[in-house]
């Protein structure tokens, strides 16, 4: 038999730095909560991605919460072990450890709308009964992981980047790559110099600027120990820097050609071979997909014993990868570098709004949100880092910090209200998704020449904001109470 349900203000999913943020804000505000973790430990990407190279692309002062300063960050951009352990201390430290329950598998959440609550089910049989429900489940976190002909049949171990076996010895190993984006620029140097031989299976090219990794000195870390204010600054100069040049991604795409000459004077100066250097050449606008930041992916593939394949694996073999030309490349170990599944972590739950509504079938089409943390006919819930909520370049958490404020703002603007529950207006959704279509049809993510995961066949055209995160967070720093119909009375 079931234990009897916990009842609380407010349920989060995950644990990741969405969640940690969420739950620092509602302890602030005094609401009663809990956050649940399928995992046994919280970090979400900074606990699953432990493979080589493992770090942040976007500079360590501004990938932290402007109200946990860490002024002993290592180097410009941190790595993994140490951004996962600045998110223990931040747990720690804010004293929201005992509102975590890892272990906790969320399969389901309805919504009860006589009660006004949403119920959430758990693959451990516990049942949470909650007024408001926050998603912070992550786009990053589902892996998608191709299945070739012959998959079966490979006879050494094949894994996902983000489930590194750390048991598998590949020094002397020949060992196949698929995949060149943001993990697979980090890994592929890595196992060049651990392997005997590294095969990379590349689909599109990809736009790889220099990253200005450098130590911070032990003077400016006792200074932003002594002068808060000055880590602040330094914080404000990053940030700033990020949102001009953002300005050529959603504004003034023709701005970014600069860096496109840049980085082909990289490639040639880096790569030998004149083949492989038109094979590495992007022939798309700098910025349509994903930029990337490393100072040794072009000089590891200029290797002896690294070969860059043009397409995906058409097929494996029980020692080999087959190539799209029908040609064989010895493997011993294979690696998806192949990214994620955005809607994954979202469609492993049942989430059931207003008259039975799910999202899986609201979303069928394409992940869509108003303001990036809304969806009509799910009252009472939120998304955190969820569709149109977020830019690519920059850092993610100042947008966090600020849809984690807006949810508490969102339970305030309710109590106070006298309301049972608040769900977005159809109509100011349709606003909102049509806004962001024409403002995304001026981005060099639009106009720029390639398919990506940026973009979505949603009435919003993309998964992204398509603007500076300075909009985005004045958009949130209210809730518009005339966008929001409230239903019901305590």
């Amino acid at each position: 038999m079931s234990s009897s349900p916990v009842r609380t203000d407010v349920v989060v999913v995950g644990a990741g730095m969405s969640g940690l943020c969420q739950a620092v804000e509602l302890r602030r505000a005094g609401l009663d909560f809990v956050v649940l973790e399928k995992a046994d430990d919280l970090g979400g990407t900074w606990r699953d991605n432990t493979y080589p190279g493992a770090s942040c692309d976007v500079e360590s002062h501004l990938y932290a919460y402007s109200f946990a300063r860490n002024p002993g960050w290592s180097s410009t951009f941190a790595r993994q072990p140490e951004i996962l352990a600045y998110l223990h201390r931040v747990a720690a430290r804010r004293g929201v450890l005992p509102h975590f329950r890892f272990g906790t598998d969320v399969r389901g959440a309805r919504w009860d709308e006589a009660a006004g609550t949403w119920t959430v089910t758990t693959a451990q049989g516990a049942t949470y009964v909650s007024r408001f429900l926050v998603l912070g489940v992550g786009g990053l976190h589902t892996p998608r992981t191709p299945t070739p002909p012959g998959s079966e049949t490979f006879r050494g171990p094949v894994w996902h980047s983000s489930r590194w076996n750390h048991d598998a010895d590949l020094a002397g190993k020949h060992v196949a790559v698929v995949g060149v984006g943001a993990s697979g620029v980090q890994i592929i140097p890595e196992l060049a110099r651990r392997a005997a031989g590294v095969t990379v299976f590349q689909r599109t090219p990809a736009w790889v600027l220099p990253k200005p990794d450098v130590s911070h000195p032990a003077w400016r870390k006792r200074l932003f120990r002594l002068l808060p204010w000055a880590q602040d600054l330094y914080r404000l100069r990053i940030h700033v820097r990020r949102e001009m040049r953002g300005i050529g991604f959603h504004h003034r795409p023709d701005a970014l050609r600069v860096a496109e000459d840049l980085i082909r004077g990289l490639i040639d100066r880096h790569i030998d071979d004149p083949g492989l250097r038109e094979t590495l050449t992007p022939h798309y606008r700098l910025g349509c997909k994903r930029v990337l930041l490393s100072d040794d992916y072009y000089p590891a593939l200029n290797s002896p014993h690294v070969r860059v394949v043009s397409g995906g694996p058409a097929a494996l073999r029980p020692g080999g990868v087959v190539d799209e030309a029908g040609t064989e490349h010895r493997a011993d170990a294979l690696v998806y570098a192949t990214g994620f599944d955005l809607a994954g972590s979202f469609d492993r739950i049942r989430v059931e709004g207003a008259g039975g509504r799910l999202l899986h079938d609201t979303w069928s089409t394409g992940m869509y949100a108003y303001n990036g943390v809304a969806v009509s006919g799910f009252p009472n819930m939120f998304l955190l880092l969820g569709p149109n909520g977020f830019v690519p370049y920059t850092g993610v958490v100042t947008s966090i910090e600020a849809q984690a404020r807006y949810v508490v703002r969102a339970v305030r603007a309710l109590r106070s209200s006298r309301a049972r529950a608040l769900v977005v207006r159809p109509e100011a959704e349709r606003r909102f998704l049509e806004g962001v279509r024409r403002q995304y049809g001026r981005t060099v993510w639009a106009v720029g020449g390639c398919r990506s995961w940026y973009q979505s066949e949603s009435a919003a055209g993309t998964v992204l904001w398509p603007d500076s995160t300075t909009r985005y967070r004045r958009q949130l720093r209210t809730v518009r109470r005339k966008d929001f119909a409230f239903l019901g009375t305590r």
